[in-house]
């Protein structure tokens, strides 16, 4: 049973939740399963999280998602990761390898609490991620990524460039305001705060590698905050200080018999890289993975205009699996 939550949840059009708890190497990990009324779809759907957020997703977002298509007839597990929510374990630990592990104990526990071998992977940021280098090991049917960036920091300073020329395009709006000048002039807008947005990844770029190959200086991995910054940043380069492989071997996971839906916002500064960077290997290797974009979407899909054609997407590519 989950700390903090109800055994067990009756919603009206939608089905039901249950606690859910699972163990991986001696630590419980809990979550929710939602299953819906009647007798359901054959077609089950486990959600990953990204690296620092919960079962719940930004916003509720997994949690709206996982009721939604509860209501069409798919049962779903969201849960968390060692070291996040309620699950137990030591998140300053833990690493892609952990997760994957997380993800596998899982699997293993969703099967065998609905009987359902056919299981669709919804992804969210590095929680997509974590899918593919996982997949040798899962039972999947069909990936839904959301907002997934390269599994290296391979192509980072294309991100990087496409980050600078969003939010250039952001601040000359704004530029054009009379309201940004009077707060300028007020000392409300920091100009030192714009040019870190603007150029701060570049700069830091050096720094950042260093920490995440764990041969930072002293001084740059003294405080706590800095120290939880590394184990962070480590989740976007796990390939590559992992045996030297080149950017794309990641993606070798990705199989010609494997639907996949991947969905980006064009609001988002990092997308168009990423579309760039896994686009170019699905059209080199004949992969059948859809990219699609949402006009205006941030990186999260925090409109409920945005979320519900989210839900619109996916359901359509859950029915082309049934």
């Amino acid at each position: 049973m989950s700390v903090g939550l109800k055994p067990e949840t009756s919603l009206a059009g939608t089905g039901r939740e249950a606690a859910f708890s699972f163990a991986v190497e001696g630590a419980s990990l809990r979550g929710v399963l939602a299953t819906p009324e009647g007798a359901g779809k054959k077609l089950g759907i486990i959600f990953v999280h990204g690296w620092s957020g919960n079962r719940s997703g930004p916003q509720g977002l997994l949690t709206h998602l996982a009721r939604q298509f509860a209501a069409a007839g798919y049962p779903s597990l969201r849960f968390d990761f060692r070291g996040r929510g309620e699950s137990e374990g030591d998140g300053l630990t833990a690493s892609l390898p952990t997760m994957a592990d997380d993800l596998v104990g899982a699997t293993a526990a969703f099967r065998a609490a609905t009987g359902l071998d056919h299981i669709v992977y919804f992804g969210l940021c590095s929680g997509g991620n974590v899918t593919i280098g996982t997949l040798p090991k899962l039972p999947a049917k069909g990936l839904i990524l959301l907002s997934v960036y390269p599994f290296s920091d391979g192509d980072a300073f294309g991100r990087d460039v496409h980050r600078t020329f969003h939010y250039l395009r952001v601040y000359w709006r704004k530029a054009t305001q009379g309201s940004t000048w009077k707060r300028l002039f007020r000392g409300d807008v920091s100009v030192k705060g714009v040019f870190n947005v603007l150029f701060g990844h570049f700069l830091n770029r050096g720094r950042n590698r260093r920490k995440e190959e764990g041969e930072a200086k002293p001084e740059e991995t003294a405080s706590p905050k800095r120290a939880l910054g590394k184990t962070a940043k480590s989740a976007a380069v796990e390939s590559r200080t992992q045996g030297g492989e080149a950017p794309k071997k990641h993606l070798a996971k990705l199989r010609p018999d494997l639907p996949a839906l991947m969905i980006y916002g064009t609001g988002d500064p990092d997308a168009p890289a990423a579309q760039t960077y896994f686009g170019d290997y699905v059209r080199e290797h004949a992969l059948p993975v859809e990219l699609v974009e949402i006009a205006g979407a941030n990186h999260n899909f925090s409109s409920a205009a945005w979320t519900q054609e989210v839900v619109d997407r996916a359901t359509a590519f859950l029915q082309r699996l049934d």
